[in-house]
């Protein structure tokens, strides 16, 4: 990386992280509030079609979005020591985890099943990924201001 590349992003990482931090969490807020629970009124006979059209084009913007944030996260970290934001890291990596071992595993199952429980559990395992954000988009407003 070049000399003017690395300034303008480490000039530039908190507003790269805070962005990518609320959009996040304004998307975490529609999925959990509105998207999940309309699984719930999924025809039987198109839930498999729907559920893999979800899942396919939700990876198109979650994705990128969760991979800038985890390394301008990261790279705030390391760059401006501050314990502040390696809570906001720690939080980046419970959303990881989260994702992987809660979201991702119920979302596997729902691929080749409609149950109303599984759409629940998911719904309900949701929550932690929801309040993880909005924690971390309010602590990175507060070092905004």
């Amino acid at each position: 990386m070049n000399p003017e590349t690395f300034s303008f992003l480490n000039t530039h990482m908190f507003t790269i992280q805070l962005a990518s931090c609320l959009f996040m969490t304004g998307l975490i807020w529609l999925v959990q509030l509105v998207h999940y629970p309309l699984f719930r009124y999924a025809d039987i006979q198109r839930f498999a079609k729907m559920h893999e059209f979800h899942s396919r084009q939700i990876t198109w913007i979650v994705f990128p979005v969760m991979t800038i944030e985890l390394i301008s996260g990261l790279a705030l970290a390391f760059t401006r020591g501050s314990s502040v934001l390696w809570v906001n890291f720690s939080g980046i990596i419970l959303i990881w985890a989260c994702t992987g071992l809660l979201s991702v595993p119920i979302h596997n199952r729902l691929a080749t099943e409609q149950s109303p429980e599984l759409i629940e559990r998911l719904i309900f395992t949701n929550w932690p990924r929801t309040g993880l954000w909005t924690a971390r988009a309010l602590l990175l407003l507060s070092l905004s201001i």
